[in-house]
């Protein structure tokens, strides 16, 4: 008998041996099959064999692949199935990060072979069964964002707490949200510029496929993220082609109105593809075919093509690739469907940070005559009632009023309005609002500092402040319930009540 039969036959009696995909020390090694090695970190996916790593009392598993490489004649197409593999494939760093404008002090490591997610569990065996958070990140569907970088959303903090943690890729900007008329050609469901969500999708799948070898129970999957990924939760929450894939939701100060003052969160179809059109124009492609020449383009010629504006405030009203309301993954803009109660009834935790608006409306540079010109373009006949709330008489004042605005009415109030009609259906949901500040810090609760404390990014901080975020978090993609180590019940939304939990150095139930 060749060692080949032999290693196989080894393997197979590991797996029975053992009844989980931990496989208990009995690890395949090499393409050829023909050595067996002691390694209890190799889990088996529907792929192929994978090792990770040991670290904080947590195996973890990163640069996991769940869709094929999304180039060539796969650039600006639904995510393709990974290819299977032989042998054992490292999962022990972090994939290259989606193609993106570097606006940091550093350049990251980007590829357009970007379709990785990354996985932190606790479990010992895959009998486990233990609850699962999928995470998807901010960064207004252009960059990675505010942690900058996939390696900074470690979920070691949150795996800790008896979770099992995921992390995903998606495209981002003109790679991962172009809509064009020649897309929805070749797309059956005559959809474009929607990729980046749909590798969201493609994630959640090898989830329900995969995670159960982990110890993750795929029945009790939490999805959450933070700005344009909380955003994406809530497209997840009404979107036909999520149902299924996840069984709770957590919103971190995600974008909800189609037309905010300062965000809007989707584009219709037709703007989107107009964006489209003239961004292939100013490529140089125009008329029959001009897709099929885009796809010959290097990465960075699209991303150096790319607009992306120079400041947080032209950030927040001038993007252009974000979701579009195709008619298929989205049916309708989120706010119109949340209002007419088309979203997936599912325990939900949604709230807003005290000062959002703080960095997102940074570096403005509006005059009071341009604020003035702005507000009554937006608000019409309601103006003057909004210059009575947010008068402003110098441009300093100006920068806060916009700040005010965005807090207020871009994020606390979209979360009033989609918690109510959650609450309606679900009576599972609940509201929050953090104001906890950290220290030296002069914009307040700014919008995303909740997921340093999730994260456990090395800032000073209150520890029970953070204990009790990571807590609240845990707690309720275990139960649907975040109740249980506050001295505080957290009371369930409803409309008539507007009951909501202040998270901060004491955790205090508000209302109004």
């Amino acid at each position: 008998m060749n060692t080949g039969k032999v290693s196989i036959i080894i393997l197979v009696i590991c797996l029975i041996l053992t009844g989980f995909s931990f496989l208990a020390g009995c690890t395949q090694k090499g393409p050829d099959a023909s050595v067996v090695k002691s390694d209890a970190l190799v889990v088996k996916t529907d792929t192929g064999f994978i090792s990770g790593i040991q670290q904080d009392g947590l195996r973890v598993y990163r640069g996991i692949p769940f869709a094929a490489p999304p180039t060539g004649d796969l650039r600006w197409r639904p995510p393709a199935p990974v290819k299977p593999w032989d042998g054992v494939k490292e999962a022990k760093v972090f994939s290259a990060e989606p193609p993106q404008p570097v606006t940091r002090s550093y350049v990251p490591n980007m590829s357009e072979d970007c379709l990785y997610l990354n996985v932190w569990t606790p479990a010992q065996s895959a009998n486990e069964k233990l609850p699962v958070m999928v995470f998807f990140y901010g960064g207004a569907f252009g960059t990675v964002a505010p942690l900058d970088t996939i390696a900074l959303y470690n979920g070691t903090t949150l795996s800790k707490k008896g979770v099992v943690v995921v992390t995903t890729n998606y495209r981002l900007g003109a790679l991962g949200f172009l809509a064009h008329p020649e897309l929805d050609a070749e797309s059956p469901n005559n959809s474009s510029g929607n990729y980046g969500l749909m590798d969201q999708q493609a994630a959640l799948k090898w989830v329900q496929r995969n995670i159960g070898a982990f110890g993750g129970d795929p029945s009790r999957v939490t999805i959450f993220g933070q700005s344009a990924g909380g955003e994406s939760v809530l497209i997840h929450l009404v979107s036909p082609q999520s149902k299924g894939l996840y069984q709770q939701a957590i919103v971190e100060s995600g974008p909800f109105w189609a037309n905010g003052p300062t965000i809007d969160n989707v584009h219709s179809k037709s703007d989107a593809e107009q964006f489209g059109v003239e961004y292939a124009k100013s490529l140089g492609y125009s008329g029959p075919g001009a897709i099929a020449r885009m796809r010959t383009l290097s990465t960075e010629q699209l991303i150096n093509a790319t607009p992306w504006p120079s400041t947080s405030w032209e950030l927040t009203h001038t993007l252009h690739f974000e979701p579009t309301i195709d008619g298929w993954l989205l049916p309708d803009s989120v706010d119109s469907l949340f209002g007419s109660h088309k979203e997936n009834p599912v325990p939900l935790m949604i709230g807003s940070n005290a000062n959002d608006g703080t960095t997102l409306s940074a570096n403005a540079n509006m005059t009071v005559p341009d604020y003035i010109t702005f507000i009554r373009g937006y608000y019409g006949k309601d103006a003057d009632a909004v210059f009575l709330k947010y008068p402003a008489n110098s441009t300093a004042e100006v920068q806060l009023r916009l700040a005010q605005i965005m807090t207020d009415y871009d994020f606390s109030d979209s979360v009033k309005f989609a918690a109510g009609s959650m609450g309606d259906i679900s009576p599972d949901t609940y509201r929050y609002r953090y104001s906890y500040i950290l220290p030296n810090q002069s914009d307040g609760a700014f919008h995303g500092s909740e997921t340093l404390l999730l994260f456990g990014v090395p800032v000073p901080s209150d520890p029970a402040v953070a204990d009790n975020v990571v807590d609240l978090w845990t707690r309720f993609a275990k139960t649907g319930n975040p109740n249980g180590g506050m001295n505080v019940t957290w009371p369930k939304y409803t409309r008539e009540k507007g009951q909501y939990l202040d998270i901060n150095i004491t955790p205090t139930v508000k209302s109004g």
